[in-house]
């Protein structure tokens, strides 16, 4: 996924570290600089900068020119420099760990020239700081390939509304021009019929809530729609108040916020497919796993995976990596049938989307020893047998 950094605030090391870093090569005369073919090829979209980003370009020439020092800084023209932010602004990626964790920014010559579809035929993978991208489909020859830069897991108006903030292009991918039926479900709430697990669709095109996909009953709370935006707003603000808690590492508050939120969200009735009540078991999970409760953790991941299968593409580094995690909670736990036949589910994924990456490694270690485990355990149980 590329990445959106954020070049708004007062101060964005990471976009001045990276401008600061192509300007030195630009100096040191190497082939990746602003002076290369490549280079020349990305879009900047100056000419839709609002002023808000002119302002923070104005701030970061600033910082730019302390770090990269006043010689260097005077050797490129501020048209250069203008063009060079807003390159950086939307072709860069978010240089990520294994389990997509983020670790920095960057801009690479052939991926960065790569276009955008909210149903991409290939994904980016990083080894270290080096990226790779891996085909996760059957690609015919002369087919444009396409990358994701925006969460998919979101209604079409939520990723068209990113895409256009950041990147600033609108999105007209084929899932965003037939996407009423998802983002309905997306956006769905629990059937009123307790002994059914259906989900009620929002009915985008005609207002309200459609029948339940299920057994047919419609909503008949008429104010659920607006009690059901409040929440999602919520849970809006709750997801930037973790993303604040998360830079100080205080993952108990960040659990008893999800854990409310969560509350919340049942009392308003979301179905498990809801895409706000995924993003908050998500934050749920990761708070959970580094409090090393394992329990909570499997709990809260096991929740999110229905909404993983649905709405991410079949072979998606999302949903193999969630596998694996959910996989190695259960592994952990004792449950080894269930974890066995997750790690496997991962491992069919991830083979597909990080080829021979040190992750597929790892989980093919894990798989061989969950097998090792689960026939011990076997013979275990005959030796049993026999005594009896």
């Amino acid at each position: 996924m590329r990445t959106h950094i954020e070049c708004f605030s007062k101060y964005s090391p990471d976009l001045v570290r990276l401008m600061a870093r192509i300007i030195q090569q630009k100096q040191s005369g190497k082939t990746w600089s602003i002076n290369g073919p490549i280079y020349s090829a990305l879009v900047s979209h100056q000419d839709k900068f609002d002023d808000q980003r002119k302002e923070a370009f104005s701030t970061i020439l600033t910082v730019l020119e302390h770090f990269v020092g006043d010689r260097d800084f005077q050797k490129n023209s501020p048209v250069e420099l203008f063009d060079l932010f807003g390159k950086i602004s939307c072709n860069s990626f978010t240089i990520c760990d294994a389990e997509l964790q983020s670790l920095g920014v960057g801009i690479y010559q052939t991926p960065s020239l790569l276009n955008h579809s909210c149903l991409p035929n290939c994904v980016a993978v990083f080894n270290g700081i080096k990226l790779l991208i891996h085909a996760t489909e059957q690609i015919k020859q002369g087919d444009e390939l396409t990358i994701s830069y925006t969460e998919l897991l979101c209604p079409s108006y939520q990723r068209k509304e990113d895409l256009k903030s950041h990147y600033l292009f609108d999105c007209n991918c084929p899932k965003c021009c037939s996407s009423l039926e998802e983002d309905g479900l997306m956006l769905s709430l629990k059937c009123s019929d307790f002994s059914c697990n259906g989900a009620v669709p929002r009915d985008l095109a005609g207002g309200g809530f459609a029948g339940c996909n299920t057994c047919g009953k419609r909503q008949s709370d008429k104010t659920a729609e607006t009690k059901a935006q409040v929440i999602i707003s919520k849970s809006d603000e709750a997801l930037k108040e973790i993303k604040t808690l998360e830079k100080t590492d205080d993952y108990q508050a960040i659990l008893d916020l999800a854990e409310n939120i969560l509350e919340e969200q049942k009392g308003s009735s979301f179905h498990k497919l809801h895409f706000s009540k995924i993003g908050i078991l998500d934050k749920a999970m990761d708070a959970c796993i580094y409090l090393e409760l394992w329990d909570q953790a499997l709990a809260f991941g096991l929740q999110t995976m229905d909404a993983y299968k649905l709405y991410y593409p079949r072979n998606h580094p999302s949903v193999g990596i969630q596998l694996f995690r959910i996989g190695k909670l259960q592994v952990y736990l004792d449950k080894l049938k269930d974890g066995f036949q997750l790690l496997l589910q991962a491992e069919a994924i991830l083979k597909v989307t990080h080829g021979n990456h040190p992750l597929v490694q790892e989980l093919r270690e894990m798989i061989a020893q969950t097998l090792d485990e689960l026939r011990e355990e076997q013979n275990r149980t005959v030796q049993g047998m026999e005594l009896i």
